[in-house]
């Protein structure tokens, strides 16, 4: 028997199939209904594959430039820190053009959050290497294959951010049952952590892009077990106040 959608969850998602975006903005809008944010919740969407849960989710939501989600939720949670302020990012929007606007939010503990998904590539624009993209890994703009001396190293956000003085940086995925029920675990922990004051959290998932991966949605999620999460360990690695 399937479990019924919240009621926050408006019509059919818009993503390709065997997306991973639908799959965590089922997740997500399971947390706010639970919690019961909705009413008090601002998501700042990035550009991009992301961008499309505006259509299916019924939330506020305020769009600044690409990459631009760590300037204007600071903003946003100083004129409205009644509210729940966070992101629906993509990889390359919050690791890419967004990267300052991401650590300086970071660096200053600004108390909002960024749910990061991880697919390894610019995916909306066409599947070009993005600043996750794995040694090895085919994309449009790397045929042959990513390598450290014609494009440089991978971001590993666990260890750009590991060091700062914030509330939660933790990363999952949606492989399985198992993993989906940590990632709304670990979702719903940065959000009481942002009510609670606690400032920064950063959250990556790492999600499937069958279409861009040229993999059926299946092997998709094969290829996150196989060569994305031991490039990139889950787990939590900074957890402020955990008993």
């Amino acid at each position: 028997m399937s479990k019924k959608a919240p009621a926050i969850m408006m019509k059919e998602n818009m993503f390709c199939g065997g997306c991973g975006h639908s799959l965590f903005d089922r997740i997500l809008g399971e947390v706010l209904t639970e919690m019961d944010i909705c009413q008090d919740t601002i998501i700042c969407s990035d550009i991009g594959c992301n961008h499309m849960f505006q259509f299916s989710m019924n939330v506020d939501v305020v769009v600044p430039p690409h990459g631009k989600m760590g300037a204007a939720m600071t903003a946003m949670k100083r004129v409205r820190p009644d509210k729940y302020i966070f992101t629906i990012a993509g990889d390359g929007g919050a690791y890419a053009i967004g990267l300052g606007e991401t650590m300086s939010a970071a660096i200053r503990n600004e108390n909002v959050a960024f749910f990061v998904m991880n697919n390894g590539l610019f995916a909306m624009t066409g599947g070009q290497m993005a600043p996750t993209t794995i040694p090895g890994q085919k994309t449009a703009s790397t045929p042959y294959g990513r390598n450290f001396e014609d494009h440089g190293a991978t971001i590993d956000v666990v260890k750009t951010m590991g060091n700062l003085d914030i509330a939660y940086l933790a990363r999952c995925t949606i492989t399985n049952p198992k993993e989906i029920n940590k990632t709304k675990r670990y979702i719903k922990k940065a959000l009481e952590k942002q009510r609670e004051k606690q400032g920064f959290c950063l959250v990556e998932v790492l999600v499937p892009c069958p279409t861009n991966w040229g993999l059926n949605p299946v092997d998709a999620m094969k290829r996150i077990e196989n060569e994305l999460i031991p490039n990139y360990p889950l787990g939590e690695f900074i957890d402020k106040g955990a008993k």
